[in-house]
């Protein structure tokens, strides 16, 4: 090969080394690109989303306007049930509750439909707290998110149904709690929640509307539960310290419906009677 043809040689060389790095530096900028594409893209639905996810890693934080459960005292976050019907005089029966206590499923088992019952003829006052201390020992905020889920039935009229619900279907295993679906969807079918009252129900739940509701009962129900364990640990058995079920008659604590059996309307009447004086 003479001289000018190496140099032509080398020349060609040259040449396609030069488009081969040209086309590598091209394929480069497109994957750098791209990359910054996703980024952007993700940096964007984060910002969006973010909006509506709850900040400090609270998957439950409140998102929307809140609300406060029409049946219940603002105040407190008592749950009055057949409000406005009691006759004058009428002893007040308050349970405090937490929806994953399996004690408080047994005592609703055995005496709901009786309180209701009583409270439907104006015999007794009915009041719930609901509490949600239980979630200090299992994961998921079961307690919170059934107790919001109650509130927010509470505003579309079907407090009553849905807490019964609720407890009907408590795992057995404690612990385990409650689905989203189940508390948004199936509890809600089950409690008689239909058409538009099922859309405000499950706009109320998913934006968390009544989570501040929620928050401050559970909390002065505890604090109000610790304070009578305080004055009378004898109320208490066995070892003086609240917990759920925990019933009260007109304010003081009320243990005698522990040893009815077979509960009938008359029966627990007078003994709710007998504990008021």
């Amino acid at each position: 090969m003479s001289t000018k043809q190496s140099r032509r040689a080398a020349l060609r060389a040259r040449q396609q080394a030069e488009v081969r790095a040209a086309r590598s530096r091209k394929q480069l900028l497109l994957m750098c690109g791209a990359v910054v594409l996703v980024v952007a893209i993700a940096f964007v639905v984060g910002m969006v989303t973010g909006r509506d996810r709850p900040q400090g890693g609270n998957p439950y934080a409140k998102v929307g306007a809140q609300i406060t459960a029409p049946n219940a005292d603002p105040s407190t976050g008592v749950y009055t049930v057949s409000a406005g019907v009691a006759t004058h005089g009428a002893p007040t029966l308050t349970l405090y509750e937490d929806y994953q206590c399996p004690a408080c499923k047994a005592s609703e088992d055995s005496f709901g439909p009786v309180l209701r019952q009583l409270a439907a003829s104006g015999e007794i006052t009915l009041q719930f707290r609901t509490l949600t201390f239980l979630d200090n020992n299992f994961k998921g905020q079961s307690s919170y998110r059934a107790a919001m889920a109650a509130a927010a039935a509470d505003a579309v009229g079907a407090l009553e149904a849905y807490h019964d619900v609720i407890y009907r279907n408590q795992p057995a295993k404690e612990g385990t709690g409650y689905t989203d679906d189940q508390l948004r969807t199936t509890f809600a079918a089950q409690a008689g929640i239909t058409g538009e009252k099922l859309t405000e129900f499950q706009k109320y739940y998913d934006t968390r509307a009544t989570s501040d509701f929620v928050r401050k009962a559970a909390d002065q129900g505890l604090e109000s539960g610790k304070s009578l364990a305080e004055a009378d640990p004898s109320a208490f058995p066995p070892d003086g310290h609240f917990g759920t079920p925990t019933w009260t008659v007109n304010g003081k604590p009320y243990t005698g419906w522990r040893s009815i059996q077979n509960p009938t309307a008359a029966s627990l009447l007078a003994s709710i009677k007998a504990a008021a004086g």
